[in-house]
């Protein structure tokens, strides 16, 4: 018997113990090694090179001897080929000229992703089971905004369809100008699940106050909002619920590689979704698997066998992970997502990420919980911390203090805090690292 504190099965996939979920990921992976080396080039050579032939693959912990792929390495094919059309895509099983095209995640270059029927048809079935752990169900008003390039626009009309949602999608309006587009689909729609980039939710939210419409009349019965695009903190997450008044905010990461893990109700981690793919994280120095809670590469290896395929894809990001049973009671290990290595920067004795300055402000002066910040330049090339927050109200001045001197104590650097009256919506939510020329002019 299901307890409250359980996610109901989606399917069978999801009553599985571990151990088997691990056996059946197995099967999937050995699969989609196959038709690599059998039908795509990339990997065939890669293969060769790395001395592994696809019958050495018998368990998960054979994955080691596949060699990684990185963005480089797509992007030097490209220049070899001189096509952007990478040579990865897999026609197995349905042959099908019929393609939709997203690009690449990340910010070191582009390559496209191909997505054919038969992709669009699993991943669709795959992603629905994503929602249905975020809380999505049968015939619940839709709303669903995410950037047209990102592979999830393509897949978005399949989650609806298997739900019969009343839906409408938003589709690639996501920049803070198109704003008042959603705040309009939300008041005449008044859905009841509404997933978002993240920085949107604060653009949406001045539109409507602009308008003279608070958070909690906006997001009046919405019962899910989930978010993505950004990995949240537990004081956004609280400060979300706080200004729309839902009662369960939830986070999706993804990629248009592949890489797809969702919250169940206990927000401790995204269970990865497992007929989307295998996540694994690595320590960066050994190459070997991280251990829970320890700080690595996140790798992840595509299961379905079909489009464009990718195989332990190491796409810059940082992740934990844990694999400790869940209350939840699904069986696949959760990670998070905390940046990217490209956004580190180090400090004193610190290599730090922007989620770790806005974990720390929320942790040490709670009432800066969810407050705009940007982290400068300047102050990293002078060995401090330098941030510029977007001022609170009452008693402002005061909280500012305690927040340079917790910070202090708790990086052991200098530290500097300024007010400013307020920064660009596009950063709220996610902390960038700007001079403050450039935080001057994005305002």
């Amino acid at each position: 018997m299901l307890t409250s504190a359980q996610t109901e099965p989606f399917d069978d996939l999801d009553r599985l113990s571990p151990a088997s979920l691990d056996r059946w990921w197995a099967r999937k992976l050995k699969r989609v090694v196959r038709l690599g080396f059998d039908e795509l080039p990339f990997y065939r050579e890669r293969f060769a090179a790395a001395g592994f032939h696809p019958t050495q693959f018998r368990t998960l912990d054979d994955l080691h001897a596949i060699p990684i792929s990185r963005k480089e390495d797509l992007l030097a094919a490209v220049q070899n080929s001189g096509s952007k059309f990478l040579g990865i895509k897999s026609y197995t099983a349905a042959p099908d000229a019929r393609m939709t095209v997203s690009l690449s995640s990340g910010t070191s270059g582009t390559t496209f992703v191909m997505h054919t029927r038969r992709w669009r048809k699993l991943q669709g079935y795959s992603s629905s089971r994503a929602h249905w752990w975020a809380g999505l169900r049968p015939a619940t008003p839709l709303i669903m905004s995410a950037p047209a390039w990102h592979a999830y626009a393509s897949i978005q009309p399949s989650i609806a369809m298997h739900f019969k949602n009343p839906c409408v999608v938003v589709s690639g309006t996501f920049l803070p100008r198109f704003a008042d587009r959603i705040v309009d689909a939300i008041l005449a729609f008044r859905p009841r699940f509404i997933t978002m980039f993240l920085p949107m939710v604060f653009s949406i939210l001045a539109t409507a106050r602009r308008d003279g419409t608070s958070g909690d009349q906006l997001f009046a019965g919405v019962e899910t909002l989930v978010v993505t695009g950004a990995p949240i903190t537990p004081g956004m997450r609280s400060h979300l619920q706080d200004i729309t008044g839902v009662k369960r905010v939830a986070e999706i990461a993804g990629s248009s590689e592949n890489l797809l893990a969702v919250d169940c109700i206990h927000a401790q981690g995204l269970h990865v979704v497992p007929d989307t793919c295998y996540a694994e994280v690595l320590d960066r120095n050994s190459g070997g698997a991280a251990p829970d809670g320890q700080r690595g590469s996140v790798v992840h290896s595509s299961v379905i066998p079909a489009g464009s395929l990718y195989l332990r894809y190491d796409g810059g990001d940082v992740g934990v992970i844990d694999r400790s049973p869940c209350p939840c009671g699904l069986p696949s290990p959760r990670i998070k997502l905390l940046g990217r290595w490209e956004d580190c920067f180090t400090v004193g004795d610190n290599t730090l990420l922007p989620y770790d300055v806005q974990f720390a402000l929320e942790t040490e002066v709670p009432e800066l919980r969810g407050t705009a910040l940007v982290i400068t330049r300047e102050g990293l090339a002078n060995g401090m911390l330098r941030l510029l927050l977007a001022a609170p109200g009452g008693s402002a001045a005061s909280l500012l203090d305690q927040a340079k001197a917790s910070l202090s104590r708790r990086f052991e650097v200098p530290v500097e805090v300024s007010a400013v009256r307020d920064l660009p919506l596009r950063f709220k939510g996610v902390p960038p690292i700007l001079s403050e020329q450039e935080a001057a002019s994005a305002a």
